[in-house]
């Protein structure tokens, strides 16, 4: 647009400097036709991506989403370059959407997000330009979560591809066949629905009916705390990646009242009325809340109880809780992942994890604390902590629930 209006100036300039005579008349001919650029295609293939959704029927519970929200034409731009985790048909049905009429009937917005986070444009992503390190890369979506509070730019929702010896994955769904080349990108199939997150942690975790007593744990735990010091905060930081182990309401029942009758029987309550107290008090999430009990519950103890449950980084200036890790990204072989916890105690050793695989899918993925309950047991020679719900996704992070409470000493 910027040189067709330059030549326009400089066309007219010269008609009025030679207003007159032969030169006239040539000024009035007609400006040819402005030619589109045509960009060299990203792959020496004569098809696009969207031909190959519009053309192979194993794909046409995707083009039935991307046709009803009107997606499917920006595929086929030659201009454009995308990677995209497509789904096939089997992969629909894997997930649970068993045909077109279903896809049908479900709102433009369910689709919508379906499609748009298969999508990353911008760039050709291939298999071996993602790194094999930990946890993950992030790619923006197509997906704009809107302008936040303080950033003046519109967010992406974020997709994050990994490579292991366990696979290639995006988030924790396998790709089944990678590195498909077209003319404005590449395609990888994925072996199910890739669902973008619509929560962030806070909502959901505090939404979740196996974790009221983590919620109230951290109303306890943020007691004279502010700003992102809060863990309530923290859990609400959409610009951030956090990996939160949650432990589920029996698994801070078992704690509470061991804690609860050891204090009461210290106290020299006898050990049955002790009992049946520690029973009543642990019986319910208000035990947080209770001041009866706050010699017994610290804030500090329960917040450093918690922050043990967030795996960090170092960052340099200090752990950060910045790394979204799925069950897939977790090592076959126990290791050590470092927390919050280390924020104020660098050195801990951190948290002692290992995932069994089954083929590409995680079947079990355990945790061990440092410390043991009663105090006073082996490090790491406690029974772990399993996960009873993995992969977990909001805007924010995931989160798994845990059966045990995880305790740093």
């Amino acid at each position: 647009m910027k040189r067709n209006n330059l030549k326009t100036f400089a066309v007219s300039g010269l008609c009025f400097l030679f207003a007159s005579g032969m030169i006239w008349s040539s000024c009035n001919k007609a400006l040819p036709d402005a030619t589109s650029i045509i960009y060299p295609p990203v792959n020496d293939v004569a098809t696009s991506i969207g031909d190959v959704i519009n053309s192979d029927t194993s794909y046409s519970f995707f083009k039935a989403a991307a046709e009803k929200t009107g997606q499917l034409a920006q595929l086929s731009d030659s201009n454009s370059i995308f990677t995209v985790f497509l789904p096939d048909n089997k992969a629909f049905r894997a997930s649970g959407i068993p045909s077109i009429d279903v896809i049908n009937s479900l709102p433009a917005t369910v689709l919508g997000g379906i499609v748009g986070y298969a999508i990353v444009p911008g760039q050709q992503y291939l298999s071996t330009t993602i790194p094999d390190s930990f946890p993950n890369m992030q790619l923006p979506s197509s997906i704009s979560i809107g302008a936040l509070p303080g950033i003046p730019l519109s967010l992406k929702l974020s997709t994050f591809p990994s490579v292991s010896t366990t696979g290639f994955y995006d988030n924790n769904i396998p790709v089944v066949h990678s590195d498909l080349k077209m003319r404005n990108g590449v395609i990888h199939v994925v072996a199910g629905l890739v669902a973008p997150p619509s929560q962030l942690l806070k909502t959901a975790m505090y939404s979740n009916p196996k974790l009221t007593y983590f919620k109230a744990a951290v109303a306890r735990a943020d007691s004279g705390q502010s700003g992102l010091n809060k863990i309530d905060s923290l859990l609400g930081y959409a610009v951030t990646n956090m990996t939160v182990l949650a432990p589920s309401d029996e698994a801070f029942q078992e704690l509470l009242f061991g804690v609860i009758y050891g204090s009461l029987v210290q106290q020299g309550m006898p050990p049955a009325q002790a009992e049946g107290i520690a029973t009543a008090l642990s019986g319910s999430p208000d035990v947080f809340s209770n001041p009866a009990l706050y010699s017994s519950l610290p804030a500090a103890t329960v917040r450093g109880i918690l922050v043990y449950h967030f795996l960090a980084t170092d960052m340099g200036a200090g752990f950060q809780p910045n790394v979204r890790v799925f069950s897939n990204n977790f090592s076959a072989t126990p290791k050590f992942y470092t927390t919050l916890i280390n924020s104020a105690v660098a050195v801990h050793p951190g948290i002692l994890e290992q995932a069994t695989f089954t083929g590409p899918f995680v079947t079990s993925l355990k945790f061990t604390g440092l410390g043991t309950f009663p105090p006073g047991g082996a490090p790491y020679s406690d029974a772990p902590a399993n996960a009873i719900s993995m992969d977990n996704h909001a805007v924010n992070g995931v989160y798994y629930i845990i059966d045990k409470v995880l305790l740093p000493q």
